[in-house]
C-alpha cells in the first residue's frame, strides 16, 4: 500500500468520523466506503462502515461490513456479538448460532444478545446449550421476562407441561401484558386438552405480542380453534379474518408461463417439516415416484431442526432451497426466479408454516396439501387436495380454496423400517382387553374422555394405556386421571406412559394394545397408520369437517369401514362389541399388515400419478383461464 493512498484512505475515514459526529450519515457512510475502497485490508475501516449500516438498521449491508473486518482480525469478540444480533435480526439462526461459538457467552453481560442467542439455538434444536443461555441471563437479571417464558418453552419441550403451567401462571401475575408468556401459557393449555382457556390465551397473546409475529400466534388460535366442535361458518370466518388482518390481499397477479408440453413442469413442496416428522411419512414416497422426465422437483425448505431424515430429503430433491435464514422478501425473489409453475404448501397453519409467502401469487397455481386440517383462508391459494371420504360431495366444509378429491385416499404412507413385527393379540396372554390411545395430548379433548370412558366401564377388567410426551408430567397426569374419574373410571384402568426415545420403542408399544380409541372432534392421522400397521385397528367417530374424517380415509382405504362410527352411541356400541369379539381381533391383527400393503394407502406410485394428473390440469386451466378441473 502506497504513503498517498494511507494518507487518501485515513483521510476519508476521518472525513467519514467529522460528518458522523454532525449526525450527516450519508455523508459519514460515503467516506467510509471510500476508505474501504482505498485500503480493503484495514478491518477497522470495514467495521466503522458496518456500524453506519447498522445504525440505519441495514443489516445486510452491516453483516457484509463486519464479516471484512473479522475476516481481517478474528479477535473481535464484539463483532461477534453484533454479527449475532444482525444475523438474528435478519432471521438467519443458524448463522447466530455459528458467530456465537467464537465467543465465551459466560464472560457477556448483554442479557438482549444472549437472549437472541438462546431462541436461536431452541430454533435449530439445540435444548440444552438454549437452556444454559438462559439461566446465564437470569443470573444476570431475574426480572427479564422473556427469558423466563423461553427457559419455560423449554422445559415444557421436555414434558414437564403442567409445571410450566403453573410457572407461567406466577409469570403473567407479575407482567400480565407480556404477550411471549401467554403464547406459551395457550400452548400448555391446549397439550393439556383444555380448548377455551388455550383459546382466551392465545387471544391475550395476539392483543399483546411483543417478539412472536402476531400473524403465527394467529396461526396458532386457528390451528387449536379448528381442532374444536365448530360449524363450517365459523371455521372458514376465523381464517378468512386471520388473512384479510395480516396480509394485503389485493391486486394479486402473476406472469403466467406459456405451457410447453416438452419442457419439464416445475413443482415445489414448500414445508417446515422435512425431517422426522407425521408429514414426513406421507410425502416420502410422492417424491420417490414423480416421473422425473416430465417434471422437475423443488424442495422449499423452512425446517429449522434438521436430522438424517433431512438428509434423505434433501437427495430426492432436484434442487433444494433452504429458506429458513431468509426473510420473506429473499423467499418471494428467490421463488419467483425459479419460475415454478406449481407450489404445493404442506403445512396450513401449523408451526413452520410460510403462509405469508403464499398471501402472495407467486407461482401460477398454488396448493395446500397434506400438512393441515382446515383452508388456510387465503385467496391466493387455488386448491386444497384431499379425497372423497375427507370430503364427500355432500360436505358442508367451506374453503377460500377450491376443494379437489381425488379418486382414492389422499394419503399414502410410507412406514418406517424399523418398524418391530406385529406380536400376538395381547388379551390373549393378558385375559382382558388393552385400549389405547398414542395421539398428542392436545386431541384429548373431554369429549375423548366421556367417550372411552362409556366404554371402559361396559368392558370388564379392560384398560386404556395412554401415551404422549407430556404424561412426564406430574400434573398433566393428575388432571387427565381426575377427568376420567369424573366419568365414573378409575384410575386403575388408565395406564400413562411417557414418549419414547427412538421410533422402534414408539412402535413396539402397539404390541402392547388390542384396540387404538381414536379421538374426538380432533382424529388421528398418523398415529391411525403406525396402528395399523402395527396390526391394530382404530376404531374412529366420524364428524362433519375434516379435522374429524382423517381416521375415517384410512381405514376406507383398507376396507375396514365396520370400525368406522357416524354417532357416539355407535362409537361405544362398536367399541364394547369388538373387545368382546377376541376371535375376530385375533385374525384382524394376523393379517393386517399384509391388507395393508394391498392397499392404496401403501400405494405412494398410484397416489403420485393421480396427483400428477390433477397438477397438469390444474395448470393448463389456469393458463385458459378456468379454475374448474375435473379429475
Amino acid at each position: 500500500m502506497s504513503t498517498q493512498n494511507h494518507c487518501s484512505a485515513e483521510t476519508y475515514y476521518q472525513q467519514a468520523i467529522e460528518h458522523w459526529k454532525l449526525e450527516q450519515q450519508d455523508s459519514a457512510l460515503q467516506y467510509f466506503k471510500k476508505a474501504t475502497k482505498l485500503e480493503p485490508s484495514n478491518d477497522h475501516y470495514w467495521y466503522a462502515l458496518g456500524g453506519v449500516y447498522h445504525t440505519n438498521k441495514k443489516y445486510k449491508g452491516a453483516k457484509f461490513c463486519f464479516e471484512r473486518s473479522l475476516a481481517i482480525n478474528s479477535c473481535q469478540p464484539d463483532i461477534s456479538l453484533l454479527l449475532c444480533e444482525i444475523n438474528y435480526a435478519l432471521s438467519n439462526y443458524s448463522s447466530v448460532v455459528q458467530c456465537s461459538e467464537l465467543i465465551d457467552l459466560k464472560s457477556v453481560q448483554n442479557t438482549e444478545i444472549l437472549y437472541k442467542i438462546a431462541l436461536s439455538l431452541q430454533e435449530i434444536g439445540q435444548v440444552a446449550k438454549a437452556g444454559e443461555v438462559c439461566a446465564h441471563i437470569l443470573e444476570i437479571d431475574d426480572q427479564f421476562w422473556q427469558a423466563k417464558t423461553l427457559a419455560a418453552e423449554l422445559l415444557r419441550k421436555q414434558g414437564y407441561v403442567g409445571e410450566v403451567k403453573v410457572l407461567l401462571l406466577e409469570l403473567l401475575q407479575q407482567n400480565p401484558t407480556f404477550g411471549n408468556a401467554w403464547n406459551e401459557l395457550a400452548i400448555c393449555e391446549m397439550a393439556m386438552g383444555n380448548e377455551e382457556s388455550a383459546l382466551a390465551a392465545f387471544t391475550q397473546a395476539e392483543t399483546y405480542t411483543q417478539t412472536i409475529k402476531a400473524s403465527l400466534i394467529g396461526s396458532n388460535y386457528l390451528f387449536e380453534f379448528s381442532s374444536g366442535l365448530r360449524t363450517p361458518q365459523e371455521v372458514l370466518q376465523a381464517h378468512q379474518t386471520w388473512a384479510s388482518k395480516y396480509f394485503d390481499l389485493q391486486n394479486q397477479s402473476i406472469k403466467l408461463p406459456v405451457f410447453d408440453s416438452v419442457r419439464k413442469v416445475k413443482i415445489a413442496y414448500l414445508s417446515g417439516d422435512f425431517r422426522s416428522h407425521s408429514v414426513s411419512y406421507f410425502i416420502q414416497g410422492i417424491l420417490e415416484s414423480h416421473l422425473r422426465e416430465q417434471f422437475e422437483i423443488i424442495l422449499l425448505s423452512n425446517t429449522k431442526r434438521e436430522d438424517k431424515k433431512t438428509d434423505v430429503f434433501k437427495a430426492l430433491a432436484d434442487q433444494w432451497i433452504d429458506i429458513k435464514d431468509l426473510d420473506d422478501e429473499d423467499i418471494t425473489q428467490q421463488i419467483k426466479a425459479l419460475k415454478i409453475d406449481i407450489l404445493v404448501d404442506l403445512s396450513g397453519h401449523t408451526d413452520g408454516n410460510k403462509l405469508s409467502i403464499l398471501s402472495q401469487q407467486i407461482a401460477p397455481v398454488q396448493m395446500t396439501y397434506i400438512g393441515y386440517f382446515a383452508t388456510t383462508g387465503l385467496p391466493t391459494i387455488d386448491y386444497w387436495i384431499t379425497d372423497e371420504v375427507v370430503h364427500p360431495l355432500e360436505t358442508p366444509e367451506l374453503s377460500t380454496e377450491k376443494i379437489i378429491r381425488l379418486p382414492r385416499c389422499y394419503l399414502a404412507y410410507q412406514p418406517s423400517p424399523e418398524a418391530p413385527i406385529v406380536a400376538e393379540t395381547p388379551a390373549l396372554k393378558n385375559g382382558f382387553i388393552t385400549f389405547g390411545s398414542f395421539v398428542a395430548s392436545r386431541k384429548i379433548s373431554d369429549y375423548s374422555v366421556m367417550l372411552w370412558a362409556a366404554i371402559l366401564q361396559e368392558v370388564p377388567n379392560s384398560q386404556l394405556l395412554i401415551k404422549n410426551r407430556n404424561c412426564r408430567s406430574s400434573i398433566y397426569r393428575s388432571e387427565l386421571l381426575d377427568k376420567f374419574a369424573l366419568c365414573g373410571v378409575d384410575s386403575d384402568q388408565i395406564i400413562l406412559d411417557e414418549a419414547k426415545p427412538s421410533l422402534a420403542e414408539h412402535l413396539e408399544i402397539y404390541n402392547k394394545i388390542d384396540i387404538a380409541l381414536d379421538t374426538y372432534p380432533a382424529s388421528g392421522c398418523t398415529t391411525t397408520a403406525e396402528a395399523l400397521w402395527m396390526g391394530v385397528p382404530v376404531l374412529t367417530r366420524l364428524g362433519d369437517l375434516m379435522v374429524s374424517r382423517n381416521s375415517a380415509s384410512l381405514l376406507h382405504a383398507l376396507n375396514l369401514q365396520d370400525w368406522i362410527a357416524e354417532t357416539d352411541e355407535e362409537y361405544i356400541e362398536k367399541g364394547i362389541q369388538f373387545a368382546q369379539s377376541i376371535d375376530q381381533l385375533v385374525l384382524l391383527r394376523q393379517g393386517m399388515r399384509e391388507r395393508f400393503m394391498q392397499s392404496e394407502l401403501y400405494d405412494s406410485q398410484d397416489l403420485t400419478r393421480h396427483l400428477e394428473d390433477f397438477y397438469l390440469k390444474a395448470l393448463q386451466e389456469k393458463l385458459s383461464g378456468n379454475r374448474e378441473v375435473r379429475l
